[in-house]
């Protein structure tokens, strides 16, 4: 079952008509004045629609509103059914080019909220492949305690079994683990697995949502392309670390998270099960930091918790 994408309208005016026509064509619509717009404090929601007679009033606001606002101007009286019908079917036509993609999958509750991204010290991203999952696994359990940080965890593996993923939250019981499926947001001291089904697309302020576009990859997820879609949050990722794994996925996006400030950290060759996706990262020059498993686990406390 899928969700539909949600539309924020801002209004100085009633605007039921306009209203109708986005709930019609399948989508929620959160209606807001522009006297009520405060930044940092509007809802989450897929693309903005600005219909105010005077729009010079949120002019500001559009600069720091997202992900997408259509400002509309030369609106028709409703009264000119003809014309307001067809300027209402434009919109539209935008809105499903803006959110075409996006599947909001039903996956059941989700454990993270809007709210708790303001407590997220660090975004750190897990990947790798052949001979990871275990490698994670140890190195999540020998975070005790947790640190403040919204973990993402990009495994290869078939699309077929990608929920059996969410078996690494048994290597830590405190540790809140859920399938990147649908709308979810990163929070403190909990594990986003990307789905090989879905690649995923990251908000400035920690959402994460999944769309309908498959990884064009032979590997998935593709963690090159996961890389990329990351450089959008803000502030960048804190950190990657490449864990075992076959093959060189993820050696480019090292090097655009690296431009970024992003800490790259890698599992030392002699523990790796699989070495190829490692040393390709470390063959970048970007890492700076390169230990065993618990080494890992530890020097990561210690850029919070000491």
């Amino acid at each position: 079952m899928q969700a539909e994408p949600r539309i924020g309208l801002i209004s100085d005016h009633t605007s039921p008509i306009l209203a109708g026509y986005i709930q019609r064509a399948g989508y929620r619509v959160l209606q807001v004045s522009p006297d009520h717009l405060i930044e940092g404090e509007v809802a989450n929601v897929d693309a903005w629609v600005v219909d105010c007679a005077d729009t010079s009033a949120i002019a500001e606001a559009t600069l720091w509103l997202e992900p997408r606002v259509l400002a509309l101007s030369n609106r028709p009286l409703p009264e000119q059914s003809l014309d307001y019908r067809q300027w209402c079917e434009k919109i539209i036509t935008t809105l499903e080019k803006w959110t075409g993609h996006i599947r909001h999958a039903q996956t059941g509750p989700t454990i993270s909220t809007p709210s708790a991204f303001k407590g997220v010290k660090g975004v750190w991203l897990l990947a790798g492949s052949t001979g990871a999952f275990g490698a994670v696994s140890r190195f999540l359990k020998s975070l005790q305690p947790l640190p403040p940080v919204a973990f993402v965890y990009a495994q290869h593996i078939d699309p077929r079994q990608e929920s059996t993923l969410t078996a690494i939250s048994t290597a830590n019981t405190t540790l809140g683990c859920s399938l990147a499926l649908g709308r979810h947001w990163l929070n403190p001291q909990k594990l986003l697995i990307v789905p090989a089904s879905s690649q995923l697309q990251f908000g400035r302020h920690g959402e994460v949502f999944s769309t309908r576009r498959t990884w064009s990859t032979a590997e998935r997820p593709g963690i090159n392309q996961l890389m990329l879609s990351m450089t959008g949050l803000s502030p960048a990722p804190t950190g990657v670390i490449m864990f075992s794994g076959a093959g060189v996925d993820g050696s480019q996006g090292l090097t655009a998270l690296a431009r970024m400030g992003s800490k790259i950290w890698v599992q030392s060759p002699e523990t790796f099960e699989a070495p190829s996706m490692p040393n390709a990262a470390i063959a970048t020059g970007h890492a700076s930091f390169i230990a065993p498993v618990e080494s890992l686990a530890a020097e990561l406390q210690s850029l919070y918790l000491d």
